[in-house]
């Protein structure tokens, strides 16, 4: 699976609820501040040969593609499915051409149909198997990765969108541990 952003939780110490709650409160904490950008603003790159607010919202939104997936089939069955080539995904998907408004309507669309899809997962449902890349996981470690990986680019991009903006993002700990 690549890079992992915190550590599993037993699975039957996590809720279905509360980590649709905690996705919810993510995207919904987010989205003041980002529309607040311009499109100019937002087409600015962090630094030279790193993406602008627009491809890491871009970024987050295959995520979000390629994870919606992932926990649906899961609940299916175990399957081996595989990993995406990021940069190539934000590349070929021209974000950095689309207008801010439309980048981030769909980021924020999509992570609602998830929390919407994670709040109606049975329970033991969160201990089902599979593997990603090759690396084997649960559903529920998929859904709280999932979770800290998006508060990491939230977190990263608010410091250099807004720099010397304090940053009030207590539920966006990186390994906090979700139903303990």
């Amino acid at each position: 699976m690549g890079i992992t952003y915190t550590q599993p939780t037993d699975p039957g110490l996590l809720d279905p609820e509360e980590l649709a709650r905690h996705l919810s409160s993510t995207i919904r904490s987010a989205v003041p501040w980002l529309v607040t950008l311009s499109n100019a603003d937002a087409s600015l790159p962090e630094r030279e040969g790193k993406w602008s607010a627009k491809e890491v919202i871009g970024h987050l939104t295959d995520s979000a593609i390629n994870n919606l997936t992932r926990m649906v089939r899961m609940q299916i069955a175990f399957e081996h499915m595989p990993g995406y080539a990021q940069d190539s995904w934000v590349a070929v998907q021209h974000y950095h051409n689309r207008e801010w408004a439309e980048v981030l309507a769909l980021w924020f669309a999509l992570n609602e149909h998830i929390v919407w899809t994670i709040r109606h997962i049975p329970h033991a449902s969160l201990a089902n198997q599979g593997a990603v890349a090759g690396s084997p996981l649960t559903l529920g470690f998929l859904i709280e990765d999932y979770i800290a990986h998006m508060q990491h680019h939230l977190r990263n991009m608010r410091s250099w969108v807004h720099p010397g903006e304090i940053v009030d993002d207590s539920s966006a700990e990186p390994g906090q541990r979700l139903g303990q």
